[in-house]
Parts: C-alpha cells; sequence; structure tokens
C-alpha cells in the first residue's frame, strides 16, 4: 500500500491534508481543535449538543431523514463525534461521489437550522446518552480518575456534560459557541483513499469551506495533577479494578519522540513479564495492561488492571516487587527487542491498510507537532531502538509522584504502604 500523503491550504487558511490510497472508497474528515477542555463548567456539554444539532437538518435538507437518504443514493455515510479535544464531521463514500461529501460537510457546518422543536426532542436522547455513559463502570473509572487528579482538566469524561447544562442550553448560546470555537485556523480536513483528481478535490473544498472565518482560538491544555491514593466505593461489585499512575519523564513534543518511543518499549516488556507473573504464576488476574491518561502536552502512565478485593493487597505487592527488579535489573535480550519490532511491523502494516487509522493518525499528530506523519520515518526510529536506548531513556520512569487509584469492593489494605514495602 503507497504512503505519500500532502498538505495544502485553503485561500482562509484551512490546513488540507490529501491521503490517496488504493482502495475503493474515500473518507473525508472535517476536524476542529475544540472540544470538552475548552468549556467551562457552566458549558460542559456545549460542543456535543452542538454536533448533535448540526446532523439534525440543514436548509437544503431539513430532515434528518432527507440528510440520511441523500447520502446514502451516493454510496455514502455520514457521522459525527466530540470528544475532549475535537469536533470531527465525517463521511465515506464510493470515490466518484466524493464531492457530494464534501458539499453536504460544508452544509451541515455552515447552513445547519438548530430549530427550537428539535433542540427539546434532543435534550432527552442525549441525557440518556449520559446516562448510558455513566452506568459503564470504564467510563465511571475515568471520570473519577479525571475529576480526583487532574481537576476534570484530562480526556472527554466531562463531554457529555450534566443534565442541569443540557437542560439550560439555548439555541443562541449553541450558535454563540460555534461562532467562537469553529475556525479556518483550527481546521483540518483529511481526505484518505481514492483519490480520483487531486485539483479538482482541492477546488470542491475551495468552494465549500471559505466560508469559515480566520480568528483565532485559544485551546485550554493545562492541567493541575494532585497525586492520590484513592479508592471509588461500589458495594456492589466483587473485584476491584486498579490503576497505578507516574508522570511521563519526556514532555510531549517532537524532539522527544524518539525518546518516548524507547519508554514504550521499556513499558511494552515491563507489562508482558507483570502479565506473566500475575496470570500465568499467581492466577491473581485476568488481564493485565498498561494505562496512560493526559493530553498532547502532559501524559501519566502506568499499569491497569482488574482482581478480587482479597488480592488486590498481593496483586499490588507483586506489581511494585516486580516493576522494581525489572526496573533496576532491565533484562532485555536482543531477541526480545527483535520480536517487538516484528508487532510493530504488523501495526504499521495495520495503519497502512486503514484509511480511517490513516486519517486520525494524521489529523492528531499534524495538531500535536505541526507536520506530516511519516510511517517511514517512525518504521525507521524503532528499528534503531537498542537495548541500551531503552534502559537510558526510562530512567526515573517510577520517580515522579505516584497515584493508585481503585474502584469497586471495599477492601481494608494500605496500598500505598503496600507499595513502598514491596518496591524495593
Amino acid at each position: 500500500m503507497k504512503y505519500k500523503p500532502s498538505i495544502y491550504n485553503l485561500s482562509n487558511g484551512v490546513t488540507v491534508i490529501l491521503d490517496p490510497m488504493e482502495i475503493e472508497s474515500t473518507i473525508v474528515k472535517v476536524c476542529f481543535q475544540t472540544g470538552a477542555r475548552d468549556e467551562q463548567p457552566n458549558e460542559y456539554g456545549i460542543t456535543h449538543f452542538c454536533e448533535h444539532m448540526m446532523g439534525r437538518g440543514t436548509k437544503n435538507f431539513p430532515r434528518k431523514k432527507l440528510l440520511d437518504d441523500y447520502i446514502e443514493e451516493h454510496g455514502g455515510l455520514r457521522n459525527a463525534a466530540t470528544g475532549y479535544s475535537a469536533l470531527v464531521f465525517r463521511g465515506k463514500i464510493l470515490p466518484e461521489n466524493i464531492n457530494v461529501l464534501i458539499g453536504l460537510l460544508g452544509e451541515q457546518i455552515r447552513d445547519s437550522l438548530f430549530l427550537p422543536e428539535r433542540i427539546e426532542l434532543e435534550r432527552s436522547v442525549i441525557i440518556d446518552e449520559l446516562r448510558r455513559m455513566m452506568d459503564d463502570p470504564e467510563e465511571q473509572l475515568g471520570y473519577f480518575i479525571s475529576n480526583n487528579l487532574f481537576g476534570g482538566a484530562t480526556l472527554c469524561y466531562r463531554t457529555l456534560g450534566t443534565v442541569e447544562n443540557i437542560m439550560s442550553f439555548t439555541r443562541e448560546q449553541m450558535l454563540d459557541w460555534l461562532a467562537r470555537r469553529l475556525s479556518a485556523k483550527n481546521c483540518i480536513i483529511c481526505v484518505s483513499g481514492r483519490i480520483l483528481n487531486h485539483a479538482n478535490l482541492l477546488k470542491c473544498l475551495e468552494r465549500n469551506f471559505s466560508f469559515l472565518p480566520t480568528h483565532d482560538v485559544p485551546v485550554n491544555t493545562e492541567i493541575i495533577y494532585t497525586p492520590k491514593i484513592i479508592h471509588n466505593l461500589n458495594p456492589y461489585k466483587k473485584n476491584v479494578k486498579l490503576r497505578i499512575l507516574f508522570p511521563d519523564i519526556w514532555k510531549q513534543t517532537f524532539e522527544n519522540f524518539y525518546n518516548q518511543k524507547c519508554v514504550n518499549q521499556f513499558e511494552a516488556f515491563m507489562s508482558r513479564r507483570l502479565y506473566r507473573i500475575l496470570r500465568y504464576e499467581n492466577g491473581l488476574v485476568y488481564d493485565f495492561s498498561g494505562a496512560s491518561i493526559g493530553n498532547e502536552r502532559y501524559n501519566w502512565s502506568g499499569f491497569g488492571t482488574e482482581t478480587s478485593r482479597d488480592n488486590i493487597a498481593k496483586t499490588v505487592a507483586l506489581i511494585a516487587k516486580t516493576a522494581h527488579d525489572f526496573y533496576e535489573n532491565t533484562n532485555i535480550l536482543q531477541k526480545d527487542l527483535n520480536r517487538l519490532r516484528c508487532q510493530n511491523k504488523l501495526f504499521f502494516a495495520d495503519f497502512l491498510e486503514s484509511a480511517d487509522a490513516r486519517s486520525r493518525m494524521l489529523i492528531s499528530f499534524y495538531y500535536d507537532f505541526g507536520c506530516l506523519y511519516d510511517y517511514r520515518d517512525a518504521i525507521e526510529m524503532s528499528s534503531r531502538i537498542t537495548v541500551e536506548d531503552v534502559i537510558e531513556k526510562s530512567r526515573g520512569y517510577f520517580n515522579g509522584p505516584m497515584s493508585i487509584v481503585t474502584q469497586g469492593a471495599e477492601f481494608q489494605a494500605d496500598l500505598e504502604s503496600v507499595w513502598h514495602e514491596n518496591f524495593k
């Protein structure tokens, strides 16, 4: 699969990434760098509410069914999503009908109606979505971590807002929010898939997105971290979810990209060892993985698993002891590194074959680092990582202020003491 993305700018400054692929469909994503992180407490949920309303009807297609029928008649589909830092409108279509999809996405952003009666109907839909999210144990844990460790300033757990906010938003508030937050300066359009004519595609994008204004849009990337040992009690659960987190030792910058890759390798080897010991040698957990939380500037990484309340102390003790032994006596063989390189190559193969993955990576990488993602450079970088670099770049991994977060059944163990007693 070929990989040769190129970057352009529309007349108003919108960044356009064209990523041709030898497949039989085309994906278009229009991404604005704004989301839940940029909302004040009385605005939590407003970006998500706007996203819903921008799919409920436009001037030319006043009902949602007309929008859906029109795109389906041309072999396409559309969707949208709101996250912590992005508002995305996307669609997939047969390549010969790309102009239809681009025109429809442009109209959704420019000419959505926000009819009062439909706003009222959508309130209950979004509240139901909020209830479903808060019933999900993983969402509950993420919300608990975000609120208690990071003041609600990480990930997308405040994206849906609160019932009070959802009930209070007016049409005028939503339109004003969009006018302030949507700009050519924080917009990236990525087209991945079959591109029949680059020049015509760029002309079509110009026609449909030159309306975007060019004002600056501030973003909120600051995080205040308060390390804690905390438990989110749920007496109806028999198991305990566990997250152990440490601040990343390298800042999230392009210059540190190689260093962070080395740390990622260290984490991968350490997680494999912990998984083997916890599951196959001691039978304490079903699954074990790395854990991560943060944004494009700051990140916290560590471990994530789940076990019974009777085994939580033993699990933390084994994690601490194994992690310390691995850190102090990092024993990575060249054959281990080679095996992980092969796994990375498989990841890159999956990446090359997926228009969705390519467009997602191209957009996020450009937002984070201001340049195109180059998978060849990533492969080359991975191939030159040495065992010595993995050890050197991961020094200090456990030096930052630690947090231990648990959720579920009640237990009596002092996990902070358990950690310090065994991390030696």
